[in-house]
């Protein structure tokens, strides 16, 4: 048992060496990679009508799921980083801070964004760099077969409605669709 507690603190100690912005980073990488590798599986089971899944569910039907699946993730994770880090989302201001750090939490280091446009009725931000469209470049996969654009829109549409019910978001130019960047417009209903 002390040869165990003994190896357990040899690996913490091993791992207290690596910075935690190198630990962030290498997480946000396998988790990416690992959900790409998912998408990509998945997609050959599917098959183009002889595939395992597709004659049991189709394509339209596993983008329907994946896309609520997206938004139900959305309605629970946005409020919990409002909640966890008070973020006041009192403005599109706000909420697009909010949109930031919730990109930032789910895609760590890589993830980067600027915004262009921002009164409190409406902002405009763009992602210049984005851990999925790394992913799909090293493992020079066609960022088409997922459905990023659709799974964004619905995740930060849904988690931004879940916050407050005043605000919109919609993607209007994605990566994966060839765009040079992502957009995203939110705005902020005032009575």
């Amino acid at each position: 048992m002390a040869e165990l507690s003994e190896k357990k603190k040899g690996i913490e100690e091993l791992l207290e060496k690596i910075p935690v912005e190198k630990r962030w980073a290498i997480s946000a990488k396998a988790l990416s990679g690992l959900n790409l590798l998912r998408i990509i599986f998945i997609r050959s089971l599917m098959g183009k009508g002889e595939g395992i899944i597709s004659p049991l569910m189709g394509w339209e039907k596993y983008d329907e799921v994946s896309i609520k699946t997206w938004g139900e993730g959305g309605k629970r994770f946005l409020p919990w980083v409002k909640e966890t880090f008070n973020i006041p989302v009192e403005d599109a201001i706000g909420a697009d801070k909010l949109v930031i750090v919730a990109g930032k939490l789910l895609q760590g280091p890589e993830f980067e964004s600027e915004t262009v446009e921002a009164t409190p009725e409406r902002v405009v931000s763009r992602v210049t760099k984005c851990v999925w469209m790394e992913r799909y470049n090293e493992f020079e996969v066609d960022p088409a077969l997922s459905t990023c654009p659709a799974g964004d829109q619905a995740y930060f549409g849904e988690g931004l409605k879940a916050v407050n019910p005043k605000l919109t978001y919609k993607l209007t130019k994605a990566m994966p669709r060839g765009d040079p960047y992502c957009e995203r417009i939110i705005e902020f209903e005032v009575e």
